[in-house]
């Protein structure tokens, strides 16, 4: 195989940012799993959390977590066993089922995200600063845009949807 210095250095900087992410998430992880949110449930609680209405369909939620159906349903059976979410669904198309946050899965879900903001402001941000953080984002986001798993609005935060506007389905 030739030498190729570049493709070399940049192999050692992919391991670098991958052992990087990987040990922080699960440092953050274990810190919110400390108050009885394990990482994945955390993630669904804090979509969810963020959500208009508090709540999202279940295969959004499931392509924003990176799961299969059948894998994200046994997911979501454990979350509503722990009376964390509701399933419901939608009154004008049945083939649409809304995952939704209870009264306890607001509460975990505000508790655990308090865990994950502190945990962030002392693994991240006691680190390396805001300013240099975001500018190590900005010199990555080309490679966000390649990856086609990721929603057009991973990393935003979810707004509500303003009810002026009209309906984006056909038939209503």
């Amino acid at each position: 195989m030739p030498e190729d210095p570049e493709l070399d250095q940049a192999l050692a900087d992919w391991g670098v940012l991958r052992h990087l992410v990987l040990a922080l998430d699960d440092d953050i992880t274990a810190d919110v799993g400390d108050v009885g949110v394990p990482g994945q449930s955390f993630g669904v609680l804090h979509l969810l959390l963020h959500a208009p209405q508090r709540q999202m369909p279940m295969t959004e939620l499931a392509r924003r977590m990176f799961m299969t159906a059948g894998g994200f349903t046994k997911l979501a059976d454990r979350l509503g066993q722990a009376g964390l979410i509701d399933r419901r669904g939608a009154a004008a198309d049945r083939r649409v089922v809304f995952a939704t946050l209870t009264k306890e899965g607001i509460t975990a879900a505000r508790q655990a995200e308090r865990r994950y903001r502190d945990a962030i402001s002392t693994r991240l941000l006691g680190t390396i600063d805001a300013g240099r953080l975001a500018a190590a984002v900005e010199a990555l986001r080309p490679l966000l845009a390649t990856a086609p798993a990721l929603p057009a609005d991973f990393g935003q935060r979810v707004e509500a949807r303003d009810p002026a506007l009209p309906e984006r389905r056909r038939g209503r």
